[in-house]
């Protein structure tokens, strides 16, 4: 019996582009049946990941998300395999040399514009970890940039542990928070982050005061708040207002330090491209 693959239901592109003095890299998944003008979801890795990695790490349910959404999907790898995030404490040699990742992202969306031909106005962004804080820091050093944010495993840092040059997060954007309560790296009650003492991220806040600080850029108080946690071992939370841009937070219970994808223990419950797209409206 002779087995017949199923036709890719999407193309893959290894991009590099030269930005300020450094190649910088890129991974582009185009889906086949591509609308005109689609959107661009970006996924950024977590710390010591590659972009490559990211794709087996969620094992490509992203990209199996992005070509049923008819969605262009970019991966972006960090410099030394981290992203200069939007926290002030990360000893690492993207923020020993000052990469500017917020201005490769201007660099990609304008490389996506002349390459794919995406609506400017359909950016959105999600990452994981250090790639979350890296979402982060485009919500507030780049308001306005993205149509919609989401951040897996990932906190706001306490104002202390702010990159100094960070801004303000004031254009209201729809943004999507998925953590576990059995995260140990980056507590879901907050606190001190990192793997150890010796490789500390600082302080961040609760994943519950982290979406409230979001919903509150966007406008949203406790009154808009309700709470569905009819789906067993997961709450979520929802800041919501007609005319204005929502919030959830999805705690996944026992869930650690993970992106859930269907792929190992913790991670079955829900699948996080899926309430990505869900969220989003794709």
């Amino acid at each position: 019996m002779t087995s017949v693959r199923e036709p890719e239901k999407h193309s893959f592109e290894r991009v590099t582009l030269r930005h300020r003095g450094r190649n910088r890299t890129f991974n582009v998944i185009t889906p086949k049946d591509l609308p005109e003008n689609p959107g661009v979801l970006f996924y950024f890795h977590g710390s010591l990941q590659t972009g490559n990695v990211a794709r087996n790490f969620t094992g490509h349910t992203f990209d199996d998300m992005a070509a049923r959404a008819g969605i262009v999907l970019v991966y972006p790898d960090g410099v030394d395999r981290h992203f200069n995030d939007s926290r002030r404490l990360l000893h690492e040699k993207t923020r020993d040399l000052g990469i500017d990742d917020v201005g490769f992202t201007r660099e990609m969306i304008s490389w996506l514009i002349e390459q794919r031909s995406i609506d400017s106005t359909r950016v959105f962004a999600c990452g994981y970890s250090n790639g979350g804080q890296m979402v982060i820091r485009l919500l507030h050093d780049a308001p306005g940039m993205l149509a919609g944010a989401a951040t897996f495993a990932a906190t706001m840092p306490t104002p202390d542990n702010l990159a100094p040059e960070i801004g303000d997060a004031d254009v209201a954007t729809p943004y999507l928070a998925i953590h576990g309560t059995g995260d140990h790296i980056v507590k879901y009650e907050g606190g001190e982050a990192g793997l150890d003492r010796a490789h500390s991220r600082g302080l961040l806040v609760s994943a519950m005061d982290s979406a409230e600080y979001f919903a509150n850029c966007n406008g949203l108080s406790q009154a808009d708040h309700t709470v569905d946690d009819s789906q067993e071992g997961v709450t979520v939370d929802t800041w919501a207002q007609e005319g204005k841009p929502s919030v959830q937070l999805w705690s996944i219970e026992g869930m650690g330090h993970v992106v859930p994808a269907h792929i190992g223990p913790g991670t079955t419950t829900i699948v996080a491209a899926d309430v990505v797209a869900g969220f989003f409206g794709w």
